[in-house]
């Protein structure tokens, strides 16, 4: 294909021409206003067989002319064989005065092989100026913005933002007030283990880390007497996590627990300063009674309110 068409395009210089046979190539309008667009064009017919080769015009095409479309060929229909076709392009010109374009040229092969060059003799466009009143003119002022109406996709995420916003702060709100009731986010009320719950479940999870097996003594100690303060501070009342380990001991006398248990809970506590303050290395017996003198504790001064609770209902319902 690409040989035909050098072939074709190379008979231009050799074939003789008709002038008298070269129809005028059409003008969409044959007279424009500077600036105006027009189509220059031209039509052929082929039959079966044929093929046909144009000679796109050099740009530009005449002086003063722009071209806004490039040269191309379109096919207009075919039927019965026959092929219509339509080749040109669009242009335009910013000066007044009168245009003659080129000719249009083009190669027509036959079924039979030979060849007939085809000429468009190039029309006559004629470019006027606008006619403008100078005398009657009146200027008029700039026109205001033209309003548009809002679309659905420009108000869409406004929306989706303002109900995301609107869901978060009735979140925020409603987890505030329930908090406020000891509630949960749905308003169901928390339940909350009891200190000594609280604390022998401590108690257990330090039982089986197995810290002081691993040479970590300080975080072993550190760990069972912050869970005695913390049940301490709410099972008694008192501030045990800021208070030394003399003031909470003073707090303790008064609470009625045995004396015996409250010494040795005390060696504990003692011994625990010791091994955090002191980088004392505790015996494998104080390592083995830390967590049972801590659970000790904890459940007899459980079982000590329970009784003196239950005695003093007793009491009332004599």
């Amino acid at each position: 294909m690409r040989r035909l068409m050098i072939v074709l395009l190379a008979a231009l210089a050799v074939l003789p021409l008709k002038a008298q046979e070269s129809p005028v190539a059409n003008l969409s309008r044959d007279s424009i206003l500077i600036g105006d667009q027009v189509r220059w064009s031209v039509s052929l017919s082929l039959n079966e067989g044929e093929t046909c080769a144009f000679s796109i015009p050099q740009e530009p095409v005449a002086p003063n002319v722009e071209t806004i479309r490039g040269f191309a060929v379109d096919t207009l229909k075919s039927r019965k064989g026959v092929l219509s076709l339509e080749a040109g392009m669009t242009i335009t010109c910013f000066d007044e005065g009168r245009v003659e374009l080129p000719p249009m040229y083009a190669v027509l092969a036959h079924a039979d092989g030979t060849l007939d060059t085809l000429c468009w003799v190039g029309p006559v466009l004629e470019v006027g100026m606008p006619e403008v009143d100078v005398e009657n003119f009146e200027p008029f002022d700039i026109k205001d913005q033209i309003p548009y109406p809002l679309t659905f996709r420009e108000v869409l995420p406004w929306a989706l933002g303002v109900l995301v916003l609107a869901a978060l702060v009735y979140c925020l709100v409603r987890l505030f007030r329930n908090l406020r009731r000891n509630r949960d986010f749905f308003g169901r009320e928390k339940v909350v283990d009891p200190p000594h719950v609280v604390a022998l479940r401590s108690l257990d999870k330090i039982r089986a880390q197995k810290l002081w097996e691993n040479d970590r003594q300080k975080q072993f100690y550190t760990a069972i007497t912050d869970t005695l303060r913390q049940y301490m501070a709410s099972f008694y009342g008192f501030p045990a996590m800021e208070e030394t380990t003399a003031e909470i001991f003073d707090e303790l006398k008064d609470k009625q627990i045995d004396a015996r248990l409250l010494d040795t809970v005390q060696e504990l506590f003692s011994t625990a300063d010791y091994v955090k303050f002191a980088k004392h290395s505790a015996s494998q017996a104080e390592n083995e009674e830390a967590i049972p003198t801590a659970v000790k504790f904890v459940n007899t001064t459980y079982m000590q309110r329970l009784e003196a609770e239950a005695a003093a209902k007793q009491k009332e319902d004599e």
